[in-house]
């Protein structure tokens, strides 16, 4: 399921260097949703994981009544 909150921003320097920012994943969702960018963008280097990342992910349930 998608979060209408989740933002991947792509930024690119006047010197070429790209970098990529997740924001509103929790856990290992951000790798997962950045992968084949990484590699589309050739994408190397220093990784630097948010609070985020370290967050569990939220299990949503749902509750139905019987009758």
């Amino acid at each position: 399921m998608s979060d209408t909150n989740q933002r991947i921003e792509i930024t690119v320097s006047p010197e070429g260097a790209v970098s990529i920012k997740t924001t509103g994943f929790t856990g290992s969702s951000c790798k997962d949703a950045t992968r084949d960018l990484e590699r589309a963008l050739g994408v190397t280097g220093k990784e630097t994981l948010t609070a985020e990342y370290h967050q569990q992910p939220v299990e949503q349930h749902r509750l139905s009544q019987g009758s």
